[in-house]
């Protein structure tokens, strides 16, 4: 019995690691903000935060206009999602798409976050952020001059968020 187990074992890790990248339905009961949202799908319930993307937080300029978006985008609708792995806050980061289209994609090229260059390098979604200056879509109505992305706005204490972070009305 030992010996067929651990013949098994690694037949099974492999089918642990294959089932975090299958793509799976899931039920969005809760967008958060525009990057981090609550799934349940047909095991658990779990908080997830999107790939490849960075969304203002809800506290600072256009915070409360890119939860609007996502969530009429996405709040109480099923999507589809790949799960990759865990980050420091124990949140599941995701690739989602809704009705065939990337969220990611969606969410940046109405202006609502920044493509996440630190951590990816894809191109059309460059693109896309590029079309939605362009454009003056989203949080970029007022020009690209009067927006503080949100890794900078974290890192910075109050004096400096009021300082470098006062974006614009929308």
């Amino acid at each position: 019995m030992k010996k067929i187990i651990l013949k098994l074992l690694p037949v099974l890790m492999l089918l642990s690691e294959i089932s975090v990248f299958a793509q799976t339905n899931a039920k969005v009961l809760r967008v958060k903000d525009g990057d981090t949202y609550l799934l349940k799908d047909s095991v658990k319930t779990f908080t997830v935060r999107i790939l490849k993307i960075d969304a203002p937080e809800m506290k600072q300029t256009s915070g409360m206009e890119s939860y609007r978006f996502v969530n009429g985008t996405i709040g109480g609708k099923m999507v589809e999602y790949t799960g990759t792995s865990k980050d420091k806050y124990g949140r599941t980061l995701v690739s989602i798409t809704i009705n065939g289209q990337r969220l990611d994609s969606l969410i940046i090229r109405n202006g609502w976050a920044w493509h996440y260059v630190n951590y990816d390098n894809e191109t059309m979604l460059d693109n896309a952020m590029q079309q939605a200056i362009g454009d003056s879509l989203g949080l970029w109505s007022c020009g690209n001059a009067n927006v503080c992305p949100p890794w900078l706005y974290r890192g910075y204490n109050a004096k400096n968020k009021i300082r470098y972070c006062k974006g614009c009305s929308l």
